[in-house]
């Protein structure tokens, strides 16, 4: 395993974890504020509230998916640990 293969899986498995939760929170975030821009509500705690709630759902719909990245690279790292100390 290369320094560029560990770059390579760390970015894809941040990607993994963190992209559904960085994409979910934008569309929530733009769908609240087109709503509040059309009704003139200018509340912050209504699309804090909704973003919390659709990040537990979120988590609960697909954290296994979410965490399986991670999980694949950090085995992936433990089983290339003896091929680094050795060289």
């Amino acid at each position: 395993m290369s320094a560029t293969s560990i770059s390579t899986g760390a970015w894809l498995a941040f990607a993994q974890f963190a992209g559904p939760v960085l994409l979910a929170m934008l569309v929530i975030g733009l769908g609240v504020g087109i709503l509040q821009t059309a009704t003139q509500v200018r509340e912050a705690s209504i699309p804090f509230v909704l973003k919390l709630g659709g990040l537990a759902l979120l988590t609960i719909v697909a954290g296994n998916f979410m965490l399986s990245g991670v999980e694949d690279y950090a085995t992936r790292l433990i089983i290339a640990i003896p091929e680094f100390l050795h060289g």
